[in-house]
Formats: C-alpha cells, structure tokens, sequence
C-alpha cells in the first residue's frame, strides 16, 4: 500500500471531525463514507493517486482510531474547513447528478420500477457520472440515500435537460452488459482467491484485461458481446465499483478460476515480453488451498462519490 505522507494523512484525518462538526455525522459508518468523500476530492485535485482498491485501506486507516467525541472539541484550521467545504460540495453534487439520471432512466426507458431494481441502476449510474473512486461506504451511502428518495410519478413527469438523457443512455448500455459485468466480476473474485494479489494490483489494467478474457470466452460463458472501447471503458469502471462494493464470499465456480488461470498467464506472457521487472497487477503464484472464501483484500469494503448538472461535463 502506498503510504500517506504524514502531513496529508493528519490533514484528512482531523477533516472528518471537521466535516461532522460542521454538516452532520457521529457513528463509525458516517466516518468512513467522509473519509472516502475527501480522498475522492484529493484525488481528483491530483494530490492522491490511488492504485487499485488501496484507496479502501487509506479509509481503514484513517478511522482506525475513530473517536466520536472529538467531533465537538476542536478547532479547525483553514486548510481542514476548506476541504470539509470541497467535500460537501462534491457530495451534493453526485447526489443530484445520480437523481438527474435515474430519473431520466425511468422517464425514457423503465416507468415502472420495484426498489431492489432501482438501486441496481443507481449503483450503475454512479461510476457513469463520476470518474473519481467512489469508495465503499460512500458508495452505498449515495445508493440507500438516493433510492428512497426516487419519486417515479415526479421523474416521469419531469422536464429532463439532455445531458441526463445522455447519461441514461449510457446507463442503458451498460445495463444490457450486466451478465458480462457479473461474469468479469466473479472472474477476479476468483483471481483474488487463488493468487492472492495486493489491493494495489486489483486495478484497472487487471480489470480490463479481465474484461477481454470474457470477451474471448463468450461462447464457454453463454453470452453474447461485442464491446466498442468506451463500452469497454465504462464497463471497466463498473466491475471496479463492485470489487470495492463486495465482501468475501464462497470459492469460485470452476469456469471463474479457470479464466482467471487465463488473465494470470496472459499478464505474465505481456511482462515477459516487455521486460517489466516492477510489480503491476501480475501477483506471485502463490495459490491457496483455503475454502473459507475469505479474501486476502481485507475486511468491509467502502465507497465514495460526488457531482451535480453543472458539473456533468466534467464527470
């Protein structure tokens, strides 16, 4: 794991106070979901860069001492109430950039939807409308907020700018992918199991080439797919999303591990013949004969996001 230099982890650190002082929150739950919120702003600032799912061991860390009775016995620097400030911003920004979509989804391609659906596309809006890492704990905070808040009656009656519809397309897109998404999903869970990787080396790259092996087994698999390179793209950004939103789970089916043998050896083939000598997201072989589907990734995972209309060209 990437370390944080001492200065930046004290400043986001005593910022999770700040931002409950300031807007709310005491409980362990609330901490995470914040630290995850302004790692994302830090990160999107180009002052952080989180490889893989580190950016969920950062959260652990910081509210590895978590004391809800500091919220209300400090006083904050200018640099700590000017991230809290950033933060929020962020978050009230996401919020309203999920609703705008999904109720732009509805309108135009799902008037009638049951609750458990709607988080579904809620969780497939949110990396769709927002190119920062959406931590675990932020991630499900905006899922649960947003999802009960959806009035469908509203949406379908709502004068919808283009730039939702835009997004709502994409969603569609993606939610015809889904069997794909759950597929190259299941194939790294199953990667994890068996080699043991890094949080670092759980990043895109692997997810990507994770997304080609399926695409290569489509026919072992059953499914039917021909993905363009911004399907592609976003379908990527949805399997990171749900590797930060899973938890252990029971071993791997035998076709998983089997593609996931794939997706090792073919890394290792590409650093072989490129002469990379670094660590990237090739981890050693070394395989586990483990059944309890813990994970070498750690515990609970958590999540993080934010953005609004105005900012939608920029997400």
């Amino acid at each position: 794991m990437t370390t944080l230099d001492p200065a930046t982890q004290k400043l986001l650190y005593r910022s999770i106070y700040a931002y409950m002082q300031q807007y709310g929150g005491q409980s362990l739950a609330a901490a995470r979901a914040i630290a995850g919120a302004l790692l994302a702003v830090k990160a999107k600032a180009g002052e952080l860069i989180a490889q893989g799912l580190e950016i969920e061991q950062w959260v652990d860390m910081l509210v590895e001492d978590f004391d809800p009775h500091l919220v209300s016995q400090t006083v904050w620097a200018d640099a700590e109430q000017l991230l809290t400030a950033q933060a929020k911003r962020w978050r009230e920004i996401l919020e309203t950039k999920t609703r705008a979509t999904l109720d732009a989804y509805i309108q135009t391609y799902a008037p009638a939807l049951d609750s458990q659906k709607i988080q579904e596309l809620v969780t497939t809006i949110l990396p769709i409308v927002e190119d920062a890492t959406i931590t675990r704990d932020e991630a499900q905070r905006v899922i649960v907020l947003v999802s009960h808040q959806i009035d469908v009656d509203a949406a379908i009656a709502r004068v919808i700018d283009p730039k939702w519809l835009f997004f709502a397309k994409k969603t569609a897109q993606i939610m015809q992918l889904r069997e794909v998404e759950t597929t190259a999903t299941d194939v790294i869970s199953a990667y994890v199991y068996e080699f043991q990787p890094t949080a670092v080396e759980v990043g895109a790259a692997l997810v990507e080439q994770t997304v080609q092996a399926v695409s290569k087994n489509k026919v072992k698999l059953g499914i039917d797919v021909n993905l363009d390179p911004e399907t592609r793209r976003l379908l990527v950004k949805q399997v990171m999303l749900q590797l930060h939103l899973k938890t252990a789970s029971s071993p791997p089916a035998k076709t998983a591990l089997e593609i996931a043998q794939q997706v090792h050896s073919e890394a290792a083939r590409f650093r072989r013949e490129q002469g990379l000598d670094t660590v990237d997201y090739t981890p050693k072989i070394t395989t586990t004969d483990k059944q309890d589907g813990s994970s070498s990734l750690g515990g609970e995972l958590s999540i993080g996001l934010e953005q609004l209309p105005d900012a939608a060209e920029d997400s």
